[in-house]
């Protein structure tokens, strides 16, 4: 319901065209990317795991932990996050992106760094 009172009470260019604009330019930033390379490979965390609710009362932080998953989203391109390996014990994860619809080269890659 809130999305749709913004886009109804005058809200679309404010905010709904400013976040298209930025979906646009973020899109663009992968789609240069991709002329040089097949897949992205990035960390899916900046951090290691934290233990269940150590971090409920630090939002923020709990926020900041998705940070390097977000853009994949906002620019609707195929991902996935594969574990790799530990450290400390704890599960680390590999994020491979790829173009869009090209979800088979994700696979492929992912199928390398399967242990």
């Amino acid at each position: 319901m809130l999305g749709t009172y913004a886009l109804s009470a005058g809200y679309y260019e404010a905010y709904y065209l400013k976040a298209q604009k930025i979906r646009t330019l973020v899109r663009n930033d992968f789609n240069d990317a991709f002329k040089k390379v097949d897949v992205l490979m990035t960390p899916a965390a900046p951090s290691l795991p934290f233990k269940i609710g150590e971090k409920i009362n630090d939002p923020l932080s709990m926020y900041l932990t998705d940070i390097y998953t977000v853009s994949v989203n906002l620019a609707g391109l195929p991902a996935l996050v594969l574990p790799i390996g530990k450290a400390k014990g704890l599960p680390v994860g590999l994020q491979i992106i790829g173009k869009s619809f090209e979800e088979n080269t994700i696979f492929q890659t992912a199928k390398i760094y399967e242990y």
